[in-house]
Formats: structure tokens, C-alpha cells, sequence
């Protein structure tokens, strides 16, 4: 990619990653709220897997958008040399706006799957009789 497209700030390699790294995020989270479920663990404990899971929906968020959030910020983009700074304003602007709306979807989306996780664990009962 030697030019920002309005489409996406990051390369094919850099959605590639991301979206493994999403993937990969989310079997820990469910597999991390699947032990504590059957351990018995409060759930204030299995609230903590809010981090994981919000980890992975950025991540899938932004592979699924082409935008990197961290790039957004400082206003650049990815290049085949590595990373570089957009000169256009606009675009730069535009992919603040796009980075601010991954970053909420992202957060929503991790809270509401983090509550409804917690609420399966709580009314399917897991635990392994001893």
C-alpha cells in the first residue's frame, strides 16, 4: 500500500494480524470464562474476562474496517517502508472519525457479549460434581 486509500490506513499484512490476533483473544476469553465457570469462581471474577473479549472485538474490528486505531491517532498510515504520515487533513480527519467509531463499537460490543457470557455461566449450570 504506498498510498492511504479512503478505505484503509493499514495493509493486507496488518488486517491479517489483527484478525488472528481477534480470533485468538476470543478462545482465551471463552475458554478463561469457561474455567471460572466451572470452578465456581464469583462473578466478579468472571467479569475479567471484559478485557480479553474487548481486546479481541477491537482487533476484529479493525481488521474487519482496515483501520488501525493506534495509526489513526497519530495520523498515519502503513506503507511498504513501514509506517508514514498522512499529509492530507481531511483524510487524516476521516480516519480519527472512523478510529473514534471502532473504538465505541468495540467497547459496546465487548460489554454486551462480556454480560451475556456472565449470564450463560450463571444459568447453565457447569459446575463438575465432586
Amino acid at each position: 500500500m504506498s498510498e492511504p486509500s479512503m478505505q484503509h490506513n493499514i495493509g493486507p499484512d496488518g488486517i491479517r494480524i489483527r484478525a488472528f490476533l481477534g480470533v485468538l483473544f476470543f478462545v482465551f476469553a471463552f475458554g478463561m470464562m469457561a474455567l471460572l465457570t466451572v470452578v465456581g469462581a464469583p462473578l466478579p471474577f468472571r467479569m475479567g474476562t471484559f478485557l480479553p473479549i474487548w481486546i479481541g472485538t477491537l482487533s476484529l474490528l479493525q481488521a474487519m474496517t482496515g483501520t488501525c486505531v493506534f495509526l489513526a491517532g497519530r495520523g498515519a498510515c502503513t506503507t511498504e517502508m513501514g509506517s508514514r504520515r498522512i499529509d492530507d487533513e481531511d483524510l487524516r480527519k476521516y480516519f480519527v472519525r472512523r478510529s473514534s467509531r471502532i473504538h465505541l463499537q468495540a467497547l459496546a460490543s465487548a460489554l454486551v457479549l462480556t454480560l451475556l457470557l456472565v449470564l450463560l455461566s450463571v444459568l447453565i449450570p457447569w459446575r463438575v460434581p465432586v
